[in-house]
């Protein structure tokens, strides 16, 4: 029976192997994460970090499984474990897009999470200087994609947002809201009173451009009575 003996590394031989790579792989993550994280996205900093430093792993582990070599000096795929991350980071990404109101939502959070497992796999094969470049160039395509997207296409969008309260809202606070959202050109689509853990709050649903939805957003805030407003 043929067995094969896997490489063992010691404490100093694995800081020095992987210290390197976990770092680049928590600031490359960070760093797309942070883009994510201002846009107020489910995968924000601590998912793409994670994301980045699972697939740095797993990469590196391929590679130290694949420079063992059994007793006929047959030496392993190094691709057998790393080809795996992406198909499995197919499943994470599934799950970040959402269908509402025939709008669907969270592609390019799971376009993200797709890019950083690839980024984590560039720097599990130490190539850290591209993951690096591939990183900034990921922020940059976020960035201005978004920017030329509210500039020049106006597309509009559904947003929700909700609105945590001091007291039970009146006619003057509904009507101060309702006035808000049709100042700035969006279109209401739904308005929910309840009451959340002795919290009074109001759902908001609504169609319009971004720049209008951070506008409106900025001056919900000024209306008296409004503790604090999150979006969905």
């Amino acid at each position: 029976m043929v067995e094969k003996q896997m490489a063992v590394l010691t404490l100093s031989e694995a800081i020095q192997f992987l210290g390197p790579k976990l770092l680049a792989a928590l600031f490359c993550g960070g760093l797309i994460g942070l883009e994510r994280e201002l846009k107020q996205k489910a995968a924000g900093i601590k998912t793409n970090m994670l994301i980045c430093v699972g697939a740095t792993l797993y990469t590196a582990i391929s590679i130290v499984i694949a420079s063992s070599k059994d007793q006929i000096g047959v030496q392993g795929d190094p691709a057998r474990i790393a080809a795996q991350i992406v198909s499995g980071i197919g499943f994470l990404g599934g799950g970040a897009i959402l269908q509402s109101k025939e709008q669907v939502v969270g592609l390019t959070t799971a376009a993200t999470i797709w890019l950083v497992a690839a980024i984590g796999v560039w720097i599990g094969l130490g190539q850290i200087e591209v993951a690096l470049g591939v990183s900034v160039v990921i922020v940059m395509v976020l960035i201005t994609a978004t920017f030329f997207e509210n500039r020049f296409l106006g597309r509009k969008r559904l947003f929700k947002i909700v609105i945590h309260l001091r007291e039970r809202s009146d006619e003057l606070t509904r009507h101060g809201i309702e006035a808000l959202i049709a100042s700035n050109d969006m279109h209401l689509e739904d308005y929910r009173e309840s009451v959340s853990a002795n919290q009074p709050e109001i759902r908001l649903s609504y169609h319009g451009r971004n720049q209008d939805h951070s506008r409106t957003l900025l001056q919900l805030w000024k209306i008296p009575g409004i503790l604090d407003v999150k979006q969905q």
